[in-house]
C-alpha cells in the first residue's frame, strides 16, 4: 500500500541524504506478497504455469491502459 503522505517529505530527505539506493526493496517486497496470495488461488498442479499467465496477463492490460498499440 503505497504511502503518498512520505513524498511531501521526499524533496527535504533528498536535500538532506541525497538520492535513496535501497528503495528498490519495498516493490520486491511487495512482489513476494503479490506472489504468494496468488498461489493460494491456484490449483496447485502447475503453480508457475498460472504465476506466468497471470502476470503475462497484467501486463498486456498495463500496456494497453497505457496507450500501447
Amino acid at each position: 500500500k503505497p504511502k503518498y503522505h512520505l513524498l511531501c517529505h521526499a524533496k527535504l530527505w533528498i536535500q538532506r541524504y541525497g538520492i535513496l539506493s535501497n528503495s528498490h526493496v519495498e516493490t520486491e517486497e511487495s512482489i513476494n506478497a503479490e506472489i504468494r496470495s496468488s498461489l493460494e488461488h491456484t490449483n496447485r498442479q502447475a503453480p508457475s504455469k498460472d504465476l506466468a499467465y497471470r502476470y503475462a496477463s497484467a501486463e498486456g492490460l498495463r500496456f494497453v491502459a497505457q496507450g500501447g498499440v
